[in-house]
C-alpha cells in the first residue's frame, strides 16, 4: 500500500516539472513560429501553425503548473 502523502507529493512534483517543460516548449515554438532571431531557424520558422500550437502548449503549461503548485500539500 502506498503513502498518501509521499504519493501526493510525487503527483505534485511531476506536475510542476511537466507544466515547466510545456512552458519551455510552448516559448520555443511560439518563438519559431513568429521567426525570431533568439532560436535556431527550423522547418518551423515563420509558420502560423507554430504560433498557435505553441500558444496552446504555454498556456497548458501555465494551468498545469498552477493546478499542481496548489494543490493540497
Amino acid at each position: 500500500m502506498r503513502d498518501g502523502a509521499a504519493y501526493d507529493a510525487g503527483v505534485r512534483l511531476a506536475g510542476i516539472i511537466g507544466g515547466i517543460a510545456l512552458v519551455f516548449f510552448g516559448v520555443v515554438w511560439t518563438l519559431q513560429g513568429l521567426g525570431s532571431t533568439l532560436v535556431p531557424q527550423s522547418f518551423m520558422t515563420n509558420s502560423r501553425v507554430w504560433v498557435l500550437l505553441g500558444g496552446l502548449t504555454l498556456a497548458g503549461g501555465i494551468f498545469l503548473t498552477a493546478w499542481a503548485w496548489r494543490r493540497d500539500r
